[in-house]
C-alpha cells in the first residue's frame, strides 16, 4: 500500500492533474489514489514555495540585479512598494480574499500560478501556505473521487 502511494505521488509530481487516470492503474482504491495524489501535489507545492522564498530574499535580488535583465525584473518587483493602488489592493486581498483564493487555487488556476501571484504581489504568505495545504487535499479529493465515481465505479 505504501509503495502504491509513493508511486502515485511520483506520477502526480511528474504529470500533475492528468495523472489521476494513470493512478487508478496502479491501485483501484480511490482513497489510496487520493492520498498519493495529494502527497504529490503537496510536495510540488512545497518545491514551488521554496523556490519562491529564495527568489524573494533581498540577497538574491542584489546578486540578480547585477545582470542586465535582472535589473528590469527587480525594478518591476520593487515598484509595487511605492504604488498606493497596489498597496491598497494588497491589503484588501490579504484581509478579505486570501483564504478563499488559497483554498480554491489548486482547482483553478493551479498551485504554480497562484504561488507566483502571491509572491509577486507580496501577499500574506503564512495564511496562503496554511490554506493552500487544505486546498490541495480538498481539490485532490474532488478530482479523484469525481473521476472514480464517473469512470471507474
Amino acid at each position: 500500500m505504501l509503495k502504491d502511494i509513493i508511486k502515485i505521488a511520483i506520477i502526480c509530481i511528474i504529470f500533475g492533474g492528468i495523472s489521476i487516470p494513470f493512478c487508478f492503474g496502479v491501485n483501484s482504491s480511490p482513497v489510496i489514489v487520493w492520498i498519493g495524489n495529494a502527497l504529490g501535489s503537496l510536495l510540488s507545492a512545497l518545491v514551488v514555495i521554496y523556490i519562491s522564498e529564495r527568489l524573494s530574499k533581498k540577497g538574491f535580488r542584489e546578486r540578480f540585479q547585477k545582470i542586465r535583465i535582472g535589473k528590469k525584473i527587480v525594478k518591476v518587483l520593487d515598484e509595487g512598494d511605492d504604488n498606493k493602488k497596489v498597496i491598497k489592493a494588497r491589503n484588501f486581498i490579504d484581509k478579505h480574499g486570501l483564504r478563499i483564493f488559497s483554498f480554491l487555487c489548486p482547482i483553478f488556476p493551479g498551485v504554480l500560478i497562484s504561488t507566483a501571484a502571491v509572491y509577486l504581489f507580496d501577499l500574506d504568505k503564512k495564511i496562503y501556505k496554511r490554506w493552500l495545504m487544505a486546498g490541495i487535499f480538498f481539490a485532490s479529493g474532488i478530482y479523484v473521487f469525481g473521476y472514480w465515481w464517473t469512470f471507474v465505479k
